[in-house]
């Protein structure tokens, strides 16, 4: 028997179609559990589903991202299946597919689909054409928004989806940044309720916007670090470390003191990030980028600038920076590159308290490095 799955099906006023869909999915093989989110709905959807034999959740926040992250906060199963609330005809048998095509190196499995009255403008005009330009490792999917896949929810920290209808492209960039495949499979014919321009064109502005956000943020550009103690990765680079990891970027930290209490706390910070790891500084040179990366920043101690420069020319077709925290006392840095952490702000002060053990510390919103060359 395969891993067991627990289906997730956001719902908003979905009164008409709740219903059957959750007794359609009870019958399909694999599926252990389904989740309703009732999304801030008006009508009668939680009750409707509970009678059908869904566990109803709470999400009072509208927005799809919002409900996908309660779905899978409240799965009891590692896999989880998103569906839509909505489907008015599809087949189960097909839908096991997803479940078939799990195996060694796959994070996520996408459901492709064909529904007759939608010619997909969403996918053609605007998904496709960003991915194969800021993603292309996942231009070969042809359905690369469907709102139905699978996906195993250890790999990526979905407290940290994003909370509008550009959640299912973020899982799937979440996964695929985190060094996993992304597959896709036939799911046969579906029929969803029809859309309005308007709908897609808020849509469209909220994916363009999520699109451009993570090509920003270069979530496919790995971080690693070398360091001495955790100390100095708290003070000088753990904003950009947080950053890059709630992102889903890959963030892998060595040190040379992996026992000492600021250790511990390196690791407390990262801890809800499955993509960020800490080992010790001998492991560094068995060091190799995921198959999905595109390139890395490394973050090295000035001492250790020698072995830095080994990993910078590690890895053909790859961007690599090389860049130097502050020495201590902060004397003899160039600074020539910085790095905003304002979203990690909060959480590098904390950690920072922590460190001198008195009150809330403070910090400045960006972190700054010298760049070395390679």
């Amino acid at each position: 028997m395969t891993d067991p799955v627990t289906v997730i099906i956001p719902a908003r006023n979905e009164v008409q179609t709740i219903g059957q869909v959750v007794t359609v999915l009870s019958a399909m093989a694999d599926v252990a559990e389904i989740v309703v989110i009732d999304n801030a709905s008006s009508d009668a959807t939680a009750a409707v589903a509970r009678a059908a034999g869904a566990r109803v959740v709470a999400e009072p926040r509208p927005g799809m991202g919002y409900a996908v992250r309660a779905g899978i906060a409240a799965a009891t199963h590692g896999w989880v299946m998103k569906v839509d609330a909505d489907l008015g005809r599809f087949e189960t048998g097909l839908f096991a597919r997803m479940t078939a095509a799990r195996g060694p190196g796959v994070g996520l499995v996408k459901g492709a689909w064909q529904d007759p009255k939608d010619n997909m403008p969403m996918t053609r005009l605007l998904v496709k054409p960003a991915l194969r330009l800021m993603f292309p490792g996942l231009g070969h999917l042809t359905v690369p928004n469907s709102g139905i896949y699978l996906f195993d929810r250890s790999l990526i920290a979905h407290e940290a989806l994003i909370g509008d209808y550009a959640v299912d492209l973020d899982v799937m960039l979440r996964v695929h940044a985190a060094g996993h495949d992304v597959v896709e499979v036939d799911i046969g014919r579906i029929v969803h309720d029809s859309r309005d321009v308007g709908h897609y064109n808020r849509m469209a502005e909220e994916i363009l916007r999520f699109f451009l956000s993570r090509q920003a943020a270069r979530i496919t550009e790995e971080i690693v670090v070398l360091s001495e103690t955790a100390e100095k990765v708290i003070r000088h680079a753990l904003g950009v470390l947080v950053t890059k990891s709630s992102a889903g970027g890959r963030v892998t930290v060595y040190l040379g003191e992996t026992t000492a209490p600021e250790a511990g706390i390196l690791r407390e910070v990262l801890a809800p990030y499955p993509t960020a790891r800490v080992r010790p500084l001998g492991e560094a040179n068995d060091f190799a980028p995921h198959g999905n990366a595109t390139g890395r920043i490394v973050l090295s101690a000035p001492a250790l600038t020698a072995r830095a420069r080994v990993l910078g020319v590690a890895g053909e077709g790859q961007s690599v920076d090389l860049l130097a925290m502050p020495p201590e006392g902060g004397g003899g840095l160039a600074p020539d590159i910085a790095f905003d952490i304002g979203p990690a702000r909060a959480i590098k002060a904390a950690a920072l308290a922590r460190l001198s053990g008195k009150g809330q510390a403070d910090c400045g919103r960006t972190e700054v490095f010298q760049s070395l060359i390679p």
